[in-house]
């Protein structure tokens, strides 16, 4: 795949309607190569994009400046917002779980958002099912090459973790919004009345917001 004529196929629609309206300056850090943030910008939401990512030489057109950066460098990616910033909204969708630092690096985020930024980050659940029954019921935890259990996060968190995570550096809690992935868990979820959601929820957005 073309992953630049096909760039759509990327775009997290998933996230969108969590956004800010007027996203203005966005950092899209860990955005491939900068698919939702141009989709921002394609409906006249945004009107700059940063994207950091490892494969930042591969960005869109539409992306104004885009960086190779190692993300666990907290001093590096301190220097480099500093002279890119500030941000009127950042975009960590699913990065955060990756770091070895991830409440360093929403300490510099805080840092350089701009006073009434926001802050909008997608983090898996360790309190899917699909992680709690296998561990309580036969004590077993195995990852996998993708999903809740990717063999490449670094770091865990449930839906009180998630929240504790983007509001460590001060930032106000504006929304926290649970995806249940599969349209079987969905319907389960709603024959429960709700009262197991934490265990369907494959995902969680939190937003959060300098006052």
């Amino acid at each position: 795949m073309d992953v630049v004529s096909e760039y759509h196929d990327l775009v997290r629609k998933d996230v969108l309607p969590f956004v800010p309206q007027e996203a203005g300056r966005v950092l899209d850090i860990g955005g491939g190569i900068g698919a939702t943030s141009v989709a921002l910008k394609d409906c006249g939401s945004a009107s700059h994009i940063v994207l950091l990512d490892q494969v930042a030489d591969q960005a869109l057109p539409a992306v104004d400046a885009s960086h190779a950066v190692d993300l666990n460098d907290l001093d590096a990616l301190d220097e480099l917002l500093g002279n890119a910033g500030p941000f009127d909204t950042v975009l960590c969708l699913d990065v955060l779980e990756h770091l070895v630092d991830p409440w360093g690096v929403v300490a510099i985020i805080d840092k350089h958002l701009s006073k009434g930024g926001a802050l909008v980050v997608s983090l898996p659940n360790l309190s899917h099912w699909s992680v709690t029954v296998p561990l309580v019921f036969a004590g077993q935890f195995r990852y996998a090459d993708k999903g809740i259990k990717d063999r490449t996060h670094l770091r865990w968190f449930s839906r009180e973790g998630a929240v504790d995570l983007v509001g460590s550096s001060g930032l106000s809690i504006e929304l926290v919004r649970s995806r249940i992935w599969k349209k079987a868990e969905r319907l389960v979820n709603l024959l429960t009345l709700k009262l197991f959601q934490r265990h369907f929820t494959a995902q969680y957005f939190v937003i959060g917001r300098k006052t």
